[in-house]
């Protein structure tokens, strides 16, 4: 079995309740996110007295219970942490003093987390704090037909993502996705008609166009009958996954009629890779509705697929192809719908990008 997994970068940001400040929601653009934020009044003042006016700006980024700095500005000097550099900016500071907005590019799954920005105004003034939360939705993974590898047209590609409750990846995706750690050497189709995979570890048969470095491998546009393997893309689950069981446990058959008999339905894989990047970690192999068998996991174990986390799939063969035979017998994960009303009740509101302000 094997991770063909990773998340991506799109995102959502909430405001949290114990952090007031003026801010507005913008719009993620490709791959970057504008956090904006202003405070205090304008600063007036020429020379040395300017200077030393000017707010103290400091954002810092918490995640898992620890707070690490980003970057700290006073006039013109800017210090920026290791990790952030070429990645985040203030575009318009110091020639706005009371704009902190951040820019973060190159969006990464390790950046889902709070963003605190801290404005000091003076060592005996007060200062103005703010907090985002930025949360990555989507997840990258390889995708192949059963029989065989490189199997897919780009038109069947497509379809095939779509069929599995997914869609292709853009480039984008898969580069953020890369720039958070995944690895693949299998090529795949992306949207825009090209074959890529990310590589962090150079190695035989995964030089592609890029030798010894690391890097997304990009064979550019190619004949759209040529057969690969693809990349799919998906975000929100939009419902439950339920891992169900029995003694004698499914065959592909039997797994499909024990959902429907619960008023469920078995899961695709796009489902559970949507459902393992909300957290879902299941140790126990499973049917899917593309005829494959998978498992989630979020915390590795060796018992479980190895060190790595990501969605496990079961295969017949070592070079990964083969599902397994259709009376074969596991458990099987199931699909339930959110129910539209109690999903409205349930969910945090998020902001409006639109909204003034």
């Amino acid at each position: 079995s094997a991770p063909h997994t990773h998340r991506a970068f799109r995102s959502r940001l909430w405001a949290q309740p114990s952090c007031q400040c003026d801010f507005k929601w913008s719009k993620v653009q490709a791959d970057r996110v504008t956090l904006k934020s202003r405070s205090g009044e304008g600063i007036t003042g020429r020379g040395r007295r300017a200077v030393l006016g000017a707010p103290r700006i400091k954002w810092t980024f918490i995640s898992e219970g620890k707070e690490a700095e980003i970057l700290v500005a006073r006039g013109q000097k800017v210090k920026v942490s290791k990790g952030y550099c070429d990645r985040v900016s203030l575009p318009f500071y110091p020639a706005l003093p009371t704009d902190a907005t951040l820019v973060l590019t190159e969006l990464r799954s390790n950046d889902s987390g709070i963003y605190r920005c801290n404005v000091q105004h003076g060592i005996e003034d007060g200062h103005d704090q703010c907090c985002f939360t930025l949360c990555s939705l989507g997840v990258v993974f390889l995708y192949r037909e059963g029989s065989t590898r490189y199997a897919f047209s780009f038109a069947k590609a497509r379809e095939a993502c779509t069929r599995i409750g997914a869609q292709i990846a853009t480039p984008e995706q898969l580069y953020a996705a890369y720039f958070s750690g995944y690895e693949q050497c299998d090529a795949g189709w992306i949207a825009d008609q090209t074959v890529r995979y990310p590589i962090h570890t150079p190695r035989e048969g995964c030089y592609g166009d890029m030798d010894g470095l690391p890097g997304v491998r990009n064979y550019g546009v190619v004949d759209p009958e040529d057969m690969y393997d693809v990349y799919c893309y998906v975000e929100d689950l939009h419902g439950e996954l339920f891992l169900r069981t029995a003694p004698d446990k499914f065959t592909l058959e039997e797994a499909k009629a024990y959902c429907e008999v619960l008023g469920e339905e078995i899961a695709t894989p796009g489902q559970l890779y949507a459902a393992w990047n909300e957290g879902l970690d299941q140790c126990s192999s499973g049917w899917l509705a593309d005829g494959s068998v998978r498992y989630p996991i979020v915390i590795p174990r060796e018992r479980c697929g190895g060190s790595q986390p990501g969605v496990k799939t079961i295969f017949q063969f070592r070079n990964q192809t083969g599902f397994p035979d259709a009376q074969s017998r596991y458990d099987v994960y199931c699909f339930r719908e959110f129910n539209p009303i109690v999903q409205a009740a349930c969910r945090l509101p998020m902001l409006d990008a639109n909204a003034p302000g």
